[in-house]
C-alpha cells in the first residue's frame, strides 16, 4: 500500500503519533520523559512550532501541533532523532529507538481541536493505566486544567480560548477555562472511538467535506513539493555543493544550513562528504552550540584577515620589484 501524501504549510494543525522500533518502549524510566519533554521543548522553539497537547504512552506518544512554517518534517526527525541519540546514550544501547515513519493527521481545528485534545489526554484512560486523566503526569491535561505550570512551548492561552470562545483578558479566565475544559473532558468517555469513525477520511484529514476539499486543493497547488515522498526520489544532486559555495568552502557552516533550512539527512551529507554519521553529528551540534551569528561573525572576521594579509602581501611585492 502507497504511502499517504503529507502535506506540509504555515499554519497546519496536525496529530501527531509516533511509535517504538518494533513497538518496543520508548522510555525506560522517568528521566527519559523528562529528557523528551526538554527536547519537545527546544524543537518547538527552534522549528517556531506550537504544542497544543501531548501525551507519552510507554511505546508511543501523541502530539497536537501546530506549525507556524511548513517544517513538519524536519521537526519530526530532529525531535526523534535527538531522542533516540539521548536515550541510548543514557542506556548503553546503539540502533533504531523510534520507526522511521511516524503518522501525521491534518486537523480542521474549528471543528476538532478541543475533541482531539481531550482524545489525547485521555489515552492513559482508554489504555487502563489510570482511572482519571489528572492521575497521569505525562500529558498536558493538568497544565491545561491549571492544576499545574505549563512549560513555555505549550500553548495553553491558545486552548484555552478555543474553549472560552475567545481570547483571555485576565487572569480569572484561565481558571474558568481550565474549569470548563475538564468538565469536557470528563464528559468525552465516548470520543476515544468516535472522532476517528465519524471525522477521519483518507487517513490523513480530521475535518469534514468542505475542510478535505480545500486541503486536496491546497496540496494539488503545491505539486510534489507539499508531499512527503521516499528519500530516493526526494534527492536533489548538488544541494550540498551549493551550501558549500555560498559558504565559502566551510564545510561545518555548509552542515549546519543543508540539515536545517534544507532538510538533507546527516546520513546523506556523511556520504557526500565520506565522514561518518556521528562526525556530522557532532559537528553540527558544536555549531548550533556556539550560535549561528557567532560563527558567520568568525567566518567574517576570519575572511577579513586574510583579505588584509592578501593586500599586505601584494603591496609587498610591488615594492620590491
Amino acid at each position: 500500500m502507497a504511502r499517504p501524501l503529507r502535506l506540509e504549510f504555515p499554519g497546519a494543525v496536525y496529530h501527531v503519533t509516533s511509535r517504538g522500533d518494533r513497538r518496543e518502549a520508548i522510555y525506560e524510566d522517568d528521566n527519559d520523559r523528562v529528557a523528551f519533554l526538554a527536547i519537545l521543548g527546544e524543537a518547538a522553539d527552534r522549528f517556531e512550532a506550537q504544542v497544543l497537547a501531548y501525551c507519552l504512552m510507554g511505546n508511543h506518544y501523541h502530539l497536537v501541533l501546530h506549525t507556524r512554517r511548513a517544517n513538519l518534517g524536519r521537526f519530526m526527525r530532529h525531535l526523534n532523532g535527538v531522542y533516540a541519540q539521548t536515550f541510548n546514550r543514557r542506556h548503553g544501547l546503539v540502533g533504531h529507538v523510534l520507526q522511521g515513519r511516524f503518522k501525521a493527521i491534518l486537523v480542521d481545528r474549528d471543528a476538532y481541536l478541543l475533541t482531539l485534545c481531550r482524545y489525547v489526554e485521555r489515552n492513559p484512560v482508554a489504555a487502563r493505566i489510570v482511572k482519571e486523566p489528572g492521575d497521569w503526569a505525562w500529558s498536558s491535561y493538568r497544565a491545561h486544567t491549571t492544576q499545574s505550570i505549563a512549560p513555555d512551548w505549550l500553548d495553553v492561552d491558545g486552548l484555552h480560548a478555543y474553549v472560552l470562545g475567545r481570547e483571555l483578558r485576565h487572569v480569572a479566565d484561565r481558571r474558568e477555562a481550565g474549569r470548563r475544559y475538564a468538565s469536557l473532558v470528563a464528559d468525552s468517555a465516548d470520543v476515544d472511538a468516535s472522532i476517528w469513525r465519524r471525522g477521519l477520511t483518507q487517513q490523513i484529514y480530521l475535518g469534514d467535506e468542505a475542510f478535505v476539499a480545500r486541503m486536496q486543493a491546497k496540496q494539488g497547488a503545491a505539486g510534489l513539493q507539499s508531499r512527503e515522498v521516499p528519500r530516493a526520489q526526494r534527492k536533489q544532486p548538488g544541494k550540498l555543493a551549493d551550501c558549500l559555495r555560498r559558504h565559502g568552502g566551510d564545510r561545518d557552516a555548509a552542515l549546519v544550513e543543508g540539515y536545517r533550512e534544507l532538510g538533507l539527512t546527516m546520513s546523506a551529507m556523511a556520504r557526500e562528504l565520506g565522514l561518518s554519521v556521528s562526525r556530522v553529528s557532532r559537528i553540527i551540534a558544536a555549531v548550533q552550540a556556539a550560535g549561528r551569528a557567532e560563527h558567520h561573525l568568525r567566518l567574517k572576521v576570519d575572511r577579513d584577515i586574510s583579505r588584509v594579509e592578501n593586500a599586505s602581501m601584494a603591496s609587498s611585492g610591488s615594492i620590491d620589484t
